[in-house]
């Protein structure tokens, strides 16, 4: 999340004081099974296929159900073609042989519930699947599809009660659209596959979508991807569904010029608009946000994303269409001087609320007087964070001095599975709430401007298991929550390193607990691990520089000073304190 930098003395001074760290006792857990998610309450529901499904609210606190299971039908990539109806596409006709659909020049109409199995190409056309909105479940099989249609979807779901998209095996399908759009109902119909209905996607083809106008799939209920192989480049969102986004399986390689790799949002029901990855290959090469949801559920899969904004985005409000914009972070702000950094670091050691933690030993060398950004240390740990003006989609989160510093208790990031790699030149993983880490393995690169966070949260981060590397920037850097069970380090170093440099953490007998390498120029890292122990003492190290430190904290900060109010040296916002440490002299 792009943050706007404003120096203002009084806040850092008040905000400086919650900067102290708690003492919790914890242990480390083993990351749990994936593609099993942290709920805290579970029912059976009905699915709409009658099968029976799961619905979960992960955090207790949060509206949003998140329904973990797959309907029969989802995964059915089967069909019966001896019943079906069999669809041809000649460039400008179509020939039918079955019932349930009519042919208008190149406009293919599919009015009744059934199975059509397609094939061909279409200059200039479009399937439209018009069918009882209460009842009708149609299958469209595509055996070897190319369809562009240069003004509208070339597939437009306008009513039914589900539609299923099964990808022959072996099949290859293309679909594009054009630059501008000609609306032809109520609907405002903005994708290359665009459904007003339950859209699920399946099977063991692949289908190529080029989406010039806006968006790839757009579904304005539930949009799930069970299987298949899809590459997706378009000019706004991959994949956008309303009420959520689930993917089982299925290799999936997104690209997002100006818009998200994966969204889901609903401004109509707080109960829904999240994403939840059971499984799967997703990468997505290029966007704005990579994954964005009012919660974002992750249990399973291989999730590799580069974004040129936030990584993962866990935000309220509605899904837009409107054109996405980057804010960069006002530099030219007022920085408070030295004196003032000093004060709010005696502020935070001084406190004797909550024991802080103490760092028994710190040996830092470095060959270089440069921190990141170019800018010397002392400036680096200047830099305040104060935000202001309205979040994303026009949401005021409020919090001190405005902007999106408040905890909206409706959004979180939950991940338990999995493996999730992040490259973001804003927030790495980004929450309006909260972020649970509770297994699989998470490594986050970037961002290297200081007015993000490799991780940044307004609730709190516990982390019970898994592995995680966050490396970033030193300026808005936050640790996970004193609430956690797993031990967790923030370590800011004295001095920027350069993309490629590995950071490692040894035990004192010198076995590598653990060691990556980050992508991106970095200063900060937030490492976690179950063989992070209580009051074992560690040495990390990045290039030449390194630094002893002993876990008496199960979240421990140390090194450079980062963003003096809370959120920064391991510290949450709104008066939480979470982790934490002192300032080493």
């Amino acid at each position: 999340m792009k943050k706007k930098l404003l120096g203002i003395l009084s806040a850092l001074l008040i905000t400086a004081m919650l900067l102290t760290g708690c003492t919790n006792a914890g242990t480390g857990s083993e990351a749990t099974t994936e593609g099993t998610s942290a709920s805290s309450s579970s029912d059976s529901t009905a699915s709409k296929d009658g099968n029976s499904s799961s619905a979960v609210a992960t955090t207790t606190s949060s509206e949003i159900v998140v329904d973990t299971e797959f309907s029969a039908r989802d995964l059915e990539v089967g069909y019966n073609e001896s019943t079906a109806t069999t669809i041809t596409l000649n460039g400008s006709s179509i020939e039918i042989a079955g019932n349930g659909a009519t042919a208008d020049g190149s406009i293919l109409t599919i009015s009744e519930e059934g199975t059509y199995v397609i094939s061909g190409t279409l200059n200039d056309g479009q399937i439209i699947v018009d069918a009882n909105a209460d009842e009708a479940k149609v299958q469209l099989v595509l055996n070897g599809v190319t369809i562009q249609c240069s003004d509208n979807a070339p597939i437009y779901v306008k009513n039914a009660d589900k539609v299923f998209i099964t990808l022959a095996e072996n099949s290859k399908n293309s679909l594009t659209d054009g630059t501008e759009y000609v609306q032809t109902d109520d609907n405002t119909v903005d994708g290359v596959i665009f459904s007003k209905a339950d859209l699920t996607l399946n099977g063991n083809g692949s289908l190529d979508i080029t989406g010039n106008y806006k968006h790839g799939i757009v579904s304005k209920d539930d949009l799930v991807i069970t299987s298949g192989t899809y590459n997706i480049t378009v000019a706004k969102d991959a994949l956008n569904g309303k009420d959520c986004v689930k993917i089982k399986d299925g290799t999936l390689t997104l690209s997002a010029t100006e818009g998200n790799g994966i969204q889901s949002k609903n401004g109509d029901d707080t109960t829904k608009g999240y994403v939840y990855i059971a499984g799967g290959t997703i990468t997505v090469t290029n966007s704005q946000e990579g994954i964005e949801g009012t919660a974002i559920v992750i249990a399973g899969g291989t999730i590799d994303v580069t974004a040129q904004d936030d990584g993962l985005n866990a935000a309220a409000g509605s899904a837009s269409t409107a054109d996405t914009t980057t804010t960069q972070p006002d530099t030219t702000a007022p920085q408070p001087d030295a004196a003032a950094q000093d004060s709010a670091k005696t502020l935070s050691a001084d406190s004797t609320e909550i024991p802080v933690t103490t760092l028994s030993t710190m040996t830092v060398t470095t060959s270089s007087d440069t921190s990141t950004d170019g800018a010397s240390p002392a400036t680096a740990q200047g830099e305040t964070a104060m935000r202001r003006g309205p979040g994303r989609d026009g949401e005021m989160n409020g919090g001190m001095g405005g902007g999106e510093m408040a905890n909206n208790p409706n959004c979180y990031i939950s991940i338990s599975g999995g493996t999730i790699t992040i490259n973001a030149e804003g927030d790495g993983i980004d929450s309006n709430g909260s972020i649970e880490i509770s297994g699989g393995n998470v490594y986050v690169n970037g961002p290297t401007n200081s007015g993000n966070g490799a991780m940044d949260y307004n609730g709190t981060a516990n982390i019970t298991g898994g592995t995680v590397v966050i490396a970033g920037s030193v300026g808005m850097a936050q640790g996970f929550s004193g609430t956690s069970t797993q031990y967790s380090i923030l370590y800011n170093f004295s001095a920027s390193s350069a993309a490629g440099t590995e950071v490692t953490i040894k035990d004192a007998d010198g076995n590598v607990v653990i060691s990556y390498t980050p992508e991106k120029q970095y200063q900060s890292v937030v490492i976690s691990s179950p063989d992070l122990q209580k009051d074992a003492t560690y040495t990390i190290t990045s290039g030449d520089q390194t630094a002893d430190l002993t876990l008496s904290s199960v979240s421990t900060s140390g090194g450079e000073a980062g963003a003096s109010f809370p959120g920064g040296m391991g510290g949450g916002r709104n008066g939480e304190r979470n982790g934490g440490g002192t300032m080493p002299n």
